[in-house]
């Protein structure tokens, strides 16, 4: 998926827009003397200016139109009136080129969540850069609106992070086990360590962590019927992030 804001449409319209303006019926006849610097010339600007938009959300017929134009105008090969008519021919390719393509629209609030390197805080990229793709990816196809797409992904991360938070304990977390019996035995190892000293609260309140993420997927992931709403994803998400920082301070 292409990353890109509204404003390219709003610029590229614009950009057309004063492309076409301050030629009068009386200079249509007139030839356009060769434009021997594309970037200095105002014409040449503002043609550049729709390309590159142009490049950025991958209108090539469109490209190839408006190349076409920058040699009629380098040449000099133009009047004015065959320059308008031009782009408003680019206009016409541009619009057919954007009805072949799907654009989605992200609210603000979700748009932030889109391609975050840094989505869970920067300890938890440093101590776990193994679950990196899926803390993109929960934060891409959050913010897209998929809510059971963005479990499933937080889902990969909490196993990884149960076995990492296993090992500090010395737990043996097969895969198959469900989460009662995994917080059970963790708890069994937690409360044999000396209850008083700061690494012992450190590991509870990681665990308490633990349990609250457990708490918010109440059914298991895993059910083919389980479907997975964006505040419950959401929710899920939140939860993670603070569980997964916890962990980075322990681990």
């Amino acid at each position: 998926m292409q990353k890109f804001t509204a404003a390219v449409f709003f610029k590229i319209g614009t950009y057309l827009a004063y492309a076409k303006s301050g030629a009068s019926p009386l200079s249509r006849d007139i030839k356009i003397n060769p434009v021997l610097d594309m970037v200095e010339d105002e014409k040449g600007k503002i043609i550049l200016a729709i390309r590159s938009q142009c490049q950025e959300i991958g209108l090539m017929v469109s490209i190839r139109c408006i190349d076409s134009i920058v040699d009629s105008l380098t040449t000099g090969r133009i009047t004015v009136g065959e320059y308008v008519d031009s782009i408003g021919q680019l206009e016409n390719i541009i619009s057919w080129e954007m009805q072949d393509r799907l654009f989605m629209f992200i609210p603000p609030d979700r748009a932030a969540f889109y391609a975050k390197n840094d989505l869970f805080g920067p300890d938890v990229n440093v101590k776990f850069p193994d679950i990196q793709f899926d803390v993109i990816e929960a934060g891409n196809t959050y913010a897209s609106g998929r809510g059971t797409a963005c479990v499933f992904h937080l889902m990969r991360i909490m196993e990884f992070g149960v076995q990492k938070f296993g090992s500090v304990l010395g737990v043996t977390l097969a895969s198959e086990k469900n989460w009662q019996p995994i917080l059970e035995e963790i708890d069994k190892k937690i409360k044999a360590l000396p209850q008083k000293a700061e690494r012992t609260i450190q590991l509870a309140d990681v665990s308490t962590m633990l349990y609250h993420v457990k708490i918010a997927w109440r059914n298991p992931t895993m059910h083919p019927k389980q479907i997975y709403t964006l505040e419950e994803a959401e929710n899920i998400l939140l939860a993670m992030k603070t569980f997964m920082q916890h962990l980075s301070t322990v681990v």
